[in-house]
Order: C-alpha cells, then sequence, then structure tokens
C-alpha cells in the first residue's frame, strides 16, 4: 500500500507508483469519486489530446474550401437580411 502525508494546507504529493500507475502528467487534472463506505477513488481526467480521432464521424467532415463557401453563404445571407429591415 502507498501512502502520503497531508500537509497543514491540505496538499499532497501523489506516490511515484500511484503517478505512474494513473499515466499522471503535470498540470494533469484529476478526480475524486467519494463513496459512500467512506473511500475515495482517483481518476485522472483526459486530456483534450487524448480524446483526439475517439469520435468517428459519418459523413466525413467537409473540406476547408467548402467550409469557407458556407460561411461565406451564411454571412450574405445574414446581410440581405439585416438589409432588408
Amino acid at each position: 500500500m502507498t501512502q502520503s502525508t497531508i500537509t497543514d494546507r491540505y496538499q499532497t504529493t501523489i506516490p511515484l507508483a500511484v503517478r505512474k500507475a494513473l499515466k499522471l502528467m503535470p498540470g494533469q487534472r484529476v478526480s475524486y469519486e467519494l463513496r459512500p463506505d467512506g473511500s475515495a477513488v482517483i481518476r485522472p481526467v483526459p486530456r483534450l489530446d487524448d480524446l483526439l480521432g475517439s469520435v468517428k464521424l459519418s459523413p466525413p467532415v467537409a473540406s476547408v474550401a467548402v467550409e469557407k463557401e458556407a460561411t461565406r453563404t451564411a454571412i450574405a445571407h445574414e446581410a440581405s437580411l439585416a438589409g432588408a429591415k
């Protein structure tokens, strides 16, 4: 069992064995789940980079050129509506 000490400011260092097991990185966030029996579970919060590619889009995303044209069309449409008022 790995242990650490709580400082007078309620801070602690996560032991190396735990950091390695959870693959924690400096600056990474962790979440705590409090259990009814008084125990707690610590879990790493996934970074945005970890989620990249985890969602598959269907149909594929439009190309940059298609997105730019759609933006131009939407802006022109909004402008024509504003001019009609």
